[in-house]
């Protein structure tokens, strides 16, 4: 039993809170306002990529960043633009120096960006081109 204790404990301290419990990537949805037309397609970009073709109302995987996202819809006739600022999750930092005073926890879960979520989903105005 104390083995067993004793390996959870080591697994846990060479890995981050956030990157076990949340991942380096999350689902992101893309909601157009205004949208007059059933073609419309998004992008999405941050410094850790790029998703093209990412379809209104369908959730797209991405890659967690802690800086800002651009999203861009278009169609034949409208484009919107817009940017979505991510979110610190501070809770995950506090686990991180309880479990191993941030020596190990908190360069993992910063490399993988694991510290930030961008919200569930962006709004984008569309207006005519």
């Amino acid at each position: 039993m104390k083995k067993i204790i004793l390996i959870a404990s080591i697994s846990l301290s060479l890995s981050g809170c956030a990157t076990i419990f949340e991942g380096s990537t999350q689902d992101f949805t893309v909601t157009p306002i205004n949208d007059t037309s059933k073609s419309t397609l998004c992008i999405a970009r941050n410094e850790e990529g790029v998703w093209p073709n990412i379809m209104p109302f369908q959730a797209t995987n991405i890659h967690r960043d802690g800086n800002t996202m651009n999203v861009v819809c278009e169609n034949d006739h409208q484009k919107g633009i817009t940017n979505v600022e991510p979110r610190f999750q501070g809770a995950y930092l506090v686990l991180d120096l309880l479990l191993d005073l941030c020596i190990i926890s908190c360069p993992v879960d910063g490399i993988n960006n694991s510290f930030y979520a961008y919200p569930a989903s962006a709004v984008v105005p569309m207006l005519q081109k």
